[in-house]
């Protein structure tokens, strides 16, 4: 009689919660039987009519002394029974009842060990007693409710209806205290009601939300209805969920309201919550409540930061699962249990939790109201807290929430070079962190390609490169971040071509010299042909013709390697203009020409720089052409270009060694672009600082190059400044090397806390010995 799933009328829902009880039993099996039929004679029996009755059993198992569970356990496991005819017929008369009976399995026949009265069905979630044997008083007892059966279409349609009620309800505010209509409706979603899985209850309870994104369990907490709190959570309400419009889930709504709502929550998520993650929750809560209240700034201040430290160890980010070679789960996100975590750091790993979802809920309310960088910094350097925040950014696709991390990034972190990679503390560091194994892209690269479809997300990127993200980055394709940006910016995407100028300001800059000096040395630079003057500072100029597709004039393109100034440049075009020819000519070489331009500026469109420079048209530039572009438009001295090329450096901008950089290769990180972009950097600052004083006066000088008034230098720094004044250019490699030699002994004598303080330089023998160091490089 025991069958799968039906619908119709002739079928109960059966569910049995536990047996417990029954002291001396320890049988690890027992049975339970369950008769259906009419009421007997005196009505504590029931009729075992065979064409009016029906028998069903239930295995039990035991899960420690006294409590016994139906096997399979669980709320999902409902029993369907189907009724007789003829039971139905009766029931009409006299209803139906149900008897209990508890089994003991033995080699022939089981042995009864209890038994029930009849009770009605149907029956609610109820502990109905079971007598022994002999009679007497109860032994134990059988929690279970027996419900009518109603079709999975019934149960949609119900549940459907039911949820909506419930939404309407608690979308106003609680008008008085006591239970009111969603309580009462509440208690028909519950699980001891029999509801099927497919009946969608927990997704319609889930996806149910108000215009801005609350939830039902959020508009409970909003609107004072905390006598549906408990219930809510029962049913299965996520009560971590994010609202899209002002990043709060239930737990964190009801930690600011800091009522009677965050008990509510608390005792309807017993199961769901740990005691630390509660205890944590009520501190954060009180802190809150605490704010306006004024106190000592000191004592908010170390009230914040032991309060970072609690938060980040009770509501610990996920890590990524690194799996063997093969896992189908390569990349998942595990959760850390903080049970499983030791007490001590908050950097200490765990096994998964019951969640695997974290919304990092917890952490971004504690970030917003945080009233110290300090406490900030150790909530957002906790081990996985940046990236698994930077990841619920993506799955919930929330830029307003990336756009508030990268402020609060800002907010907290350093900025200085030294720090760029290698501090824990570093802005870069925390804003291009790698959002997991295997992960080529960053935070940086999501946003601008997502910025194609949603202009909120190019707010973000705008952020993130503002504050000093690395803009050298590339998409999971391979394709740097500036030339998906200029491609987006062709294409007429809005906002785009803001965003490259963005990405150009902020390519090459930022440099440690220490690690990549970028010096150049003005006394031999390359001259126009025709007037002798710099080319660097006289706008160069070529002669150049245009590519032709689908018989369109293209791109214009030089000619021959051949710059002049633009005025000799323009004074030659006319003259050749003035006798009639078709062509014009380079004056140097004779290449055949159509037109002369000045070179495109590679900060403003690095893209038509390249073009500009493409003799064949082919998507490559050939070396030679590198270097007569660089000696026209940098400072730079033939014999030591040459020298740095053949040291190297040509290496590190033609990967792949023909003699030629494609496109790919122009924009990639450490590629001509870049190169060109730093130096570049530098010449501007160079120019706005001035002319250095000299070694000679020592104050004047640390004051010279010391432009953050810190009073104090860095290596880079320190290493910039003795370039100058050794005029040492950044392609000499061989003197760049004794400068560092000389600088790291005088650093090892002088330096306090890794940096060359001004006392340091004018009350000890350091400038002298800086001086003596300049002298030897010259020599």
């Amino acid at each position: 009689n025991l069958l799968p799933a039906q619908s119709g009328d002739g079928a109960v829902a059966v569910r049995l919660r536990s047996v417990e009880g029954l002291q001396g039993v320890r049988a690890t099996r027992l049975s339970l039987a369950l008769r259906f039929g009419p009421p007997g004679h005196d009505g504590s029996e029931v009729d075992k009519s065979k064409d009016c009755s029906v028998k069903c059993f239930v295995e039990l198992l035991q899960q420690r002394p006294g409590l016994w569970l139906p096997e399979p356990a669980g709320d999902g496991c409902v029993m369907h029974v189907v009724l007789p005819p003829l039971l139905l017929q009766r029931a009409a008369l006299g209803g139906i009842f149900c008897r209990l009976k508890v089994l003991l399995p033995g080699r022939i026949t089981p042995s009864s060990l209890c038994t029930s009265l009849g009770v009605s069905v149907p029956l609610e979630l109820t502990a109905v007693p079971l007598m022994g044997s002999k009679g007497g008083a109860a032994v134990g007892t059988a929690t279970l409710s027996i419900g009518r059966l109603l079709s999975l279409d019934t149960q949609v349609q119900a549940a459907r209806y039911l949820v909506g009620q419930v939404f309407s309800e608690l979308q106003r505010p609680r008008a008085s205290p006591g239970p009111g209509a969603a309580q009462h409706i509440l208690l028909s979603l519950g699980p001891s009601c029999g509801w099927s899985p497919g009946a969608g209850l927990d997704r319609m309870l889930a996806t149910t939300m108000d215009d801005i994104g609350r939830g039902i369990l959020r508009l409970a907490v909003d609107n004072g209805h905390s006598e549906c709190i408990k219930p809510l959570v029962r049913v299965a309400c996520d009560l971590r969920a994010l609202c899209t419009e002002d990043l709060r889930s239930p737990l964190t709504r009801a930690i600011e309201r800091g009522d009677e709502a965050l008990q509510a929550l608390v005792e309807g998520a017993e199961d769901k919550l740990t005691d630390r993650e509660v205890k944590a929750a009520r501190k954060l809560s009180d802190a809150l409540g605490d704010l306006g209240a004024g106190g000592s700034p000191a004592a908010t201040v170390d009230r914040w930061e032991a309060l970072a430290e609690t938060v980040a160890r009770a509501f610990p980010p996920p890590r990524r699962h690194r799996p063997a070679a093969g896992d189908p789960k390569s990349g998942e996100w595990t959760s850390r249990s903080p049970a499983s975590r030791g007490m001590g750091s908050p950097q200490s790993d765990g096994g998964p939790s019951a969640s695997d979802k974290w919304s990092g809920d917890a952490y971004i309310l504690a970030l917003e109201h945080c009233p110290t960088g300090r406490a900030r910094r150790r909530l957002l350097c906790a081990d996985g807290a940046c990236s698994a925040l930077w990841c619920v950014c993506l799955s919930n696709n929330l830029p307003s929430l990336a756009r508030k991390l990268a402020v609060w990034i800002g907010l907290s972190m350093t900025t200085s070079p030294q720090d760029e990679f290698g501090s824990p503390q570093s802005r870069r560091r925390l804003l291009d962190i790698s959002l997991g194994p295997g992960e080529k892209e960053a935070m940086l690269a999501r946003a601008l390609e997502r910025g194609a479809q949603d202009e909120r997300w190019l707010k973000v990127a705008r952020v993130m490169v503002h504050l000093g993200s690395d803009v050298t980055g590339h998409t999971a394709s391979g394709k740097s971040l500036l030339d998906l940006a200029l491609e987006k910016a062709d294409d007429g995407h809005n906002g785009f071509r803001d965003l490259t100028a963005s990405l150009l300001a902020k390519l090459g800059g930022g440099v440690d010299h220490w690690e990549r000096p970028m010096v150049l040395v003005e006394d031999t630079t390359a001259e126009c042909p025709i007037c002798m003057e710099n080319l660097w500072t006289s706008t160069p100029t070529a002669f150049v013709s245009f590519t032709t597709a689908g018989g369109r004039e293209g791109n214009a393109h030089v000619i021959c390697g051949h710059f002049f100034c633009f005025d000799c440049a323009s004074q030659q075009y006319m003259k050749q203009q003035s006798h009639n020819v078709t062509e014009f000519e380079c004056p140097i070489c004779r290449a055949k020409a159509t037109e002369v331009m000045p070179m495109p500026d590679i900060a403003v469109n690095p893209r038509l720089w390249f073009q500009f420079l493409d003799m064949a048209g082919s998507g490559k530039i050939e070396k030679s052409t590198v270097v007569h572009t660089l000696e026209a438009m940098l400072p730079i001295d033939t014999e030591l270009l040459h020298a740095a090329l053949a040291a190297g450096v040509w290496a590190e901008w033609d990967k792949d060694g023909d003699d030629a950089i494609a496109e790919s290769e122009f924009f990639d990180a450490g590629g001509l672009l870049e190169w060109v972009r730093m130096h570049q950097h530098e010449l501007k600052a160079a120019e706005a600082r001035g002319k250095s004083p000299g070694l000679g006066d020592p104050k004047a000088w640390f004051r010279h190059w010391d432009t953050a008034r810190r009073g104090r230098l860095r290596r880079g720094e320190l290493l910039r400044a003795l370039c100058e004044e050794a005029s040492v250019s950044s392609l000499e490699p061989k003197r760049i090397a004794a400068l560092k030699e000389g600088i790291q002994a005088i650093w090892d004598r002088h330096a306090v806390d890794d940096m060359l303080t001004r006392d340091s330089v004018l009350k000890t023998e350091a400038a002298n010995e800086l001086k003596a160091l300049v002298n030897e490089v010259k020599k």
